[in-house]
């Protein structure tokens, strides 16, 4: 199939992430694969690298910006596009109206977990774009206890390179030595945007009995955001500051998932899904979430990780002791973590499992399924 991935956002959060990933697990089932995309998205670099063709436009203005509905009509008829997908809703009305009169179908992903109430929104964009799709059962089912018909809304989870996400010793030991962890310390991390939604205070608030009941644990921070600064100035305390670790995005995501024996996800608000969750298992590292949004499908309870309650830092703090206090457990789970992702995320089977939707091989209600856990 042709596929051209249209995008017009600067930013490399995780919607961009999938974006990126996506297009290049389809690529290397061996579809064509195009990607349109603002000048200046961090994830030119990964999608080059990955040798996908690369259309730079200008950023979309509004859903009914003219100019980039004619840019993509005449993007799609070069190609000879078949699907036309995006995942910022900005473009859907561009791509619906460009889909129209080329011949080229849509498939339009929503990662947020709410929709506008107006018409257009809630009942002729899903009717008219060829696929509509959501990236987990909670946003489904959150989506239908609000109003929202989803009876032509499939799941498709996000894809995840499970090749480039490995467990390496050698990066574990490379990535610690770097941020002078010793191998008696344990390191407890959350990777994520810094905001308060994030639950970044709750873990913040659970660290202060986590480090005085762990005196070799340490906690590293890895990220940026508008509650960075309020973050870092409440961790500088006299008895603990020293035990927290600050660092912005690093490139290197695969040796800090693996220099880390527990990450943490303590997201309050119903996140749609978690890629972090996702990643860090794929490395072998056990995770623990809160029990928020899509956040429970993205690992194997009891299995590959733990649930917290969100916005409870005493029972966040018991949580995360539980698998301080049992090493040989925290393997267990990395190794089942490895399993997870890679059965039910990696590229390999989100490709098929894409594929198979926009061929109509699959139906709906085996889409929405829950993510098989490891037997």
């Amino acid at each position: 199939m042709q596929l051209l991935f249209a995008e017009s956002s600067t930013r490399g959060w995780g919607t961009e992430q999938h974006f990126a990933a996506l297009a290049i697990a389809m690529a290397r089932r061996g579809h064509a694969v195009c990607c349109s995309m603002c000048p200046g998205s961090p994830l030119e670099a990964v999608l080059r690298e990955a040798a996908i063709p690369i259309v730079l436009s200008r950023r979309v203005r509004g859903s009914l910006d003219l100019k980039q509905i004619v840019g993509l009509h005449r993007l799609a008829s070069r190609h000879r596009a078949d699907w036309l997908i995006t995942n910022n809703p900005r473009l859907y009305w561009p791509l619906i109206l460009a889909g129209s009169t080329t011949g080229a179908r849509t498939a339009l992903f929503r990662h947020w977990e709410y929709m506008s109430r107006s018409l257009p929104s809630r009942k002729l964009m899903p009717r008219l774009a060829d696929r509509f799709i959501l990236v987990s059962n909670f946003q489904r089912e959150h989506l239908r206890r609000g109003g929202v018909n989803v009876r032509r809304m499939p799941v498709l989870y996000n894809p995840i390179d499970t090749t480039r996400l490995a467990p390496s010793a050698e990066a574990r030991t490379r990535v610690r030595a770097s941020l002078g962890i010793t191998d008696s310390e344990v390191l407890i991390g959350y990777v994520g945007r810094m905001v308060s939604d994030k639950g970044i205070f709750t873990l913040l608030k659970a660290s202060e009995s986590l480090l005085a009941a762990a005196p070799h644990v340490r906690l590293l921070w890895v990220g940026d955001g508008v509650d960075l600064q309020e973050l870092r100035i409440r961790a500088d305390s006299p008895a603990q500051g020293q035990r927290h670790i600050f660092r912005g995005w690093m490139g290197d995501m695969q040796g800090v998932y693996n220099a880390l024996d527990v990450l943490v996800v303590p997201s309050e608000y119903p996140e749609p899904f978690g890629r972090v969750s996702v990643e860090a298992q794929a490395c072998g590292t056990a995770v623990v979430c809160s029990d928020s949004g899509g956040l429970p499908e993205t690992l194997a309870p009891g299995t590959s990780g733990l649930l917290a309650r969100k916005g409870d830092p005493a029972y966040l703090a018991g949580t995360i002791l539980e698998l301080l206090r049992d090493p040989d457990r925290r393997r267990r789970m990395g190794l089942a973590g490895r399993q997870f992702a890679c059965s039910n995320f990696s590229f390999e089977r989100i490709a098929e499992d894409f594929e198979e939707l926009l061929e109509g091989r699959s139906d709906i209600g085996r889409r929405a399924r829950a993510a098989e856990t490891p037997g």
